[in-house]
């Protein structure tokens, strides 16, 4: 607590711009370095991601496929409950890679490849458009004028490959579990994993940001069809429930994503028809034991 105030407080002042020290975090009793290098740091965000991968990890072997990497909020996580998994990362912004090579080197992670490019349909350059001033803007959206409201601060020019393209450069066996945050890119995205998504048929920790109304055509139709590509794959979709805190509740079955504005409800567990009841099973399990915790 006191490093995280003594980083807040250097931030405000301005002092952090001209250091590069070191904090700590535990998750799940596994203390993680966190390198903070001229103000980037790796914020333990997202909680509830902690117990769900607690679940799923020991269900699902292979490979963990990290689209979107940003500053290893994911990478951390992983790393705490299963240190020897194999993990390749996807991240397009340069400064975020380099945060996170040393991320991974500050805490001597195993089986750990990054990759400085983003996933999508063909191979190209394309423009990583930021609504805030920050270098490593989590909200950058390769996907133009994602948010139509919003005014574009600064843009980059990031390098993206189809996942196809660059699979036989990498040591893969078999893909166990993907995840996927990529601000309105989630469509491109699956289309570039359908081959892995028939072959090696992965769990899916997706994030798809709300349509908000019918007006919102454009984003209506492309999660339409990122639905469709997996029901015609034969899988199933998850509603991640969380406290307000953001803390894990549990996954709910849900029939479509529909339309709605609650950024709370925007993370989705998409899971394989053919192991939905192994999945539901380990969920409730988890739902049991928080409940008999509280006894």
């Amino acid at each position: 607590m006191l490093n995280n105030l003594l980083e807040k407080l250097m931030r405000k002042t301005g002092i952090l711009k001209n250091l590069i020290f070191r904090r700590k975090i535990n998750i799940k009793g596994k203390k993680i370095n966190i390198p903070v290098i001229l103000e980037l740091s790796c914020q333990l965000s997202e909680t509830w991601m902690i117990e769900l991968l607690e679940k799923i990890l020991p269900e699902k072997e292979g490979v963990f496929l990290d689209i979107g990497v940003n500053l290893g909020q994911t990478l951390i996580k992983v790393k705490s409950i299963e240190p020897t998994r194999k993990y390749i990362g996807f991240e397009p912004n340069s400064v975020c890679v380099f945060y996170v090579k040393h991320l991974i080197k500050n805490n001597q992670f195993e089986n750990c490849t990054l990759l400085p490019v983003g996933l999508f349909t063909e191979d190209s350059i394309l423009s990583l458009e930021s609504i805030n001033d920050s270098e490593v803007d989590a909200a950058a959206s390769i996907i133009k004028n994602f948010r139509p409201n919003q005014i574009i601060r600064h843009q980059t020019f990031v390098p993206v490959f189809c996942f196809e393209n660059i699979a036989n450069i990498l040591d893969i066996d078999k893909i166990g579990i993907v995840k996927i945050d990529v601000e309105g890119a989630e469509l491109e995205v699956i289309k570039s994993l359908q081959v892995v998504i028939h072959h090696d048929r992965p769990i899916f920790i997706l994030e798809v940001l709300p349509v908000y109304s019918n007006e919102n055509k454009a984003r209506k139709e492309r999660q339409e069809e990122l639905e469709r590509i997996f029901n015609l794959a034969s899988y199933s979709f998850f509603r991640v429930s969380k406290t307000r805190e953001g803390n894990f509740i549990n996954c709910k079955p849900i029939d479509s994503i529909g339309i709605h504005s609650d950024l709370n409800q925007c993370d989705y567990l998409v899971v394989p028809s053919e192991f939905t009841g192994k999945m539901q099973g380990v969920l409730q399990e988890a739902v049991a034991e928080r409940l008999l915790a509280t006894l």
